[in-house]
């Protein structure tokens, strides 16, 4: 995980000081975005954590992408979570009411595609074969590999865009493809008899 980058994602776009004798509690209004600080905001988003004297808080922000979180100064901690997106833990050193904001990045797992790759012999009406390996990279240029089953086939999972394939058996020349992978999906291929 990314630390020092999230770090620096609760940034304080404006303030406005307390008197003294209100300073036994603030409230931070936390803006929450999707992918960076000037993103789209995102509801609910649920916040929770601890205030500058260890006491739980939790908020969901609303349709506007926005919380408001009570507490006593000093280093809060915040963990931010919502479905589809990486959790996000932060630490702030919270000492006046103000406005925060903070974002979130969508779920590499969330974006992923899988597809079960079915390989025949000599063409797609073919008998199926086992025990094809199959190598590659997908749209994000990250490795995969599989081996068919008993069943000739095998079930590949990346992120989607243009995906490079290599098959190869004992037997059988080998093969490489390119498919544009975009949804989960069945997918097919055939491998012919080494001559």
């Amino acid at each position: 995980m990314k630390i020092v980058y999230y770090l620096t994602a609760l940034l304080i776009l404006s303030s406005m000081a307390l008197p003294a004798a209100c300073q036994d509690g603030i409230s931070l209004t936390v803006n929450v975005h999707e992918e960076a600080l000037d993103g789209p905001l995102l509801s609910e988003v649920l916040i929770t954590g601890l205030d500058g004297i260890g006491n739980e808080f939790a908020g969901v922000t609303d349709s506007d992408g926005v919380a408001v979180i009570s507490g006593t100064p000093g280093a809060w901690q915040f963990a931010f979570q919502k479905n589809g997106y990486d959790d996000l833990n932060l630490q702030y050193n919270a000492t006046q009411t103000e406005e925060t904001a903070a974002y979130l990045e969508k779920s590499s797992e969330a974006d992923q595609v899988a597809l079960a790759v079915y390989v025949h012999e000599g063409s797609l009406d073919g008998p199926i074969l086992s025990d094809v390996q199959i190598t590659g990279q997908d749209g994000d240029g990250n490795d995969f590999a599989g081996i068919t089953n008993s069943s000739g086939v095998a079930i590949i999972s990346g992120i989607p865009g243009s995906w490079q394939f290599a098959f190869q058996k004992d037997g059988y020349d080998a093969l490489y493809l390119e498919y544009n992978a975009t949804q989960s999906e069945e997918a097919a291929a055939y491998l012919e008899k080494a001559a």
